[in-house]
């Protein structure tokens, strides 16, 4: 009977252990564990200085999921498709070329839709939600002072943040490619929201991004193929998930 007692008290012991490592957070360089579900706020609350947080930017990343390979699986064959029909060591072979290399270099994590924000979590049930399991990332830093240029551009550029520019004031100081779209961009926010900004002279909408903020230059729609407006939507959609 002790000895059943004992092996029921390992199990038990046991099983604790394997629930305390099935929920972890990586936040600001230190792992946290917790042995029961925990609420967003609870979580928050361990970091060392949440006040400090630029939490417009803040987010949480989902370690083990393959959400967001799988999506850039998918871009990547549709680059794929596009550069087979090009013609070899043309102007639009290479600049597809590049950006295939560009996003297969991405740091990839599935970013989970949540508004993380300390202060509407402790008030503010619905801005609360609960982990029961898994491993995450939480990024959580000061205000980044800078945006950032993607898209067939060359190298992503990084400028500095000005509060009273617009999506147009930053292209001006980058090199767009000519094979990139003239009328429109996206633009991802640091809160992972993704817009689609007119910078024409006819529909510019005078958008004013947010510190931290990523501008993708897609690729011009009736210079390649039907399927383009597609691909440029699932590339935006992947700049959400990179770190």
């Amino acid at each position: 009977m002790k000895r059943h007692l004992g092996c029921l008290l390992a199990l038990c012991l046991l099983s604790q252990a394997v629930t305390a490592a099935q929920l972890s957070f990586n936040a600001q360089n230190t792992i946290i564990t917790f042995d029961k579900p925990v609420k967003l706020a609870e979580v928050l609350a361990t970091l060392p200085d949440p006040h400090s947080v630029y939490w417009a930017g803040a987010e949480v990343y989902e370690l083990d999921s393959p959400k967001a390979e799988a999506q850039r699986a998918d871009v990547m064959q549709l680059l794929a498709n596009l550069i087979r029909r090009q013609s070899s060591g043309s102007a639009r072979h290479t600049l597809l070329s590049d950006l295939y290399r560009d996003i297969s270099d991405w740091h990839l994590m599935r970013r989970l839709n949540i508004d993380v924000d300390f202060d509407q979590a402790r008030l503010n049930p619905k801005r609360n939600p609960g982990f029961v399991s898994g491993r995450y990332y939480i990024k959580a830093k000061p205000s980044m002072q800078s945006v950032s240029l993607v898209g067939p551009i060359g190298a992503q550029q990084t400028l500095t943040f000005n509060n009273a520019s617009t999506v147009r004031d930053y292209l001006e100081q980058a090199t767009p490619a000519d094979s990139s779209d003239k009328d429109y961009v996206y633009v991802i926010e640091p809160d992972g929201k993704v817009s689609k900004q007119g910078i024409a002279y006819w529909n510019n909408t005078h958008y004013k991004p947010m510190p931290g903020s990523v501008i993708y230059l897609p690729l011009q729609t009736d210079l390649f193929s039907d399927d383009i407006e597609q691909l440029n939507d699932h590339i935006a959609r992947l700049l959400q998930h990179r770190m």
